[in-house]
């Protein structure tokens, strides 16, 4: 059975991050071991009921910033990587467009 990536817990591999989504995009956030519905099982049945929060979990306040800032690094490398060659070719056409003003004077 696999999973998405980013749709488990990233430190415990147990519970399922549904609440938060766009936190565990990011790898923070806190896993959760119940779908807010207390009928729902717990998914780990050697983690005592009346945690609510994985056993293996600590919020790491230190590196959560570290973390932000390069995965917002790697988006803005994979965003300009994807539009780069539109703008060399617009600034390629810009070029030869000034180019040809320049010849007619």
């Amino acid at each position: 059975m696999s999973e998405e990536i980013g749709d488990i817990c990233a430190l415990c591999k147990h519970f399922k991050m549904k609440a938060h989504p766009q936190h565990a995009a990011v790898g923070i956030g806190r896993c959760h071991g119940y779908d807010d519905d207390p009928f729902t099982k717990l998914k780990n049945p050697f983690i005592p009921w009346s945690k609510k929060k994985c056993a293996r979990f600590k919020q790491d306040y230190a590196g959560t910033a570290k973390r932000i800032a390069w995965v917002e690094k790697q988006r803005a490398e994979r965003n300009n990587d994807a539009v780069q060659p539109e703008a060399k070719e617009f600034d390629g056409k810009r070029h030869q467009a000034a180019s040809s003003i320049t010849k007619q004077s």
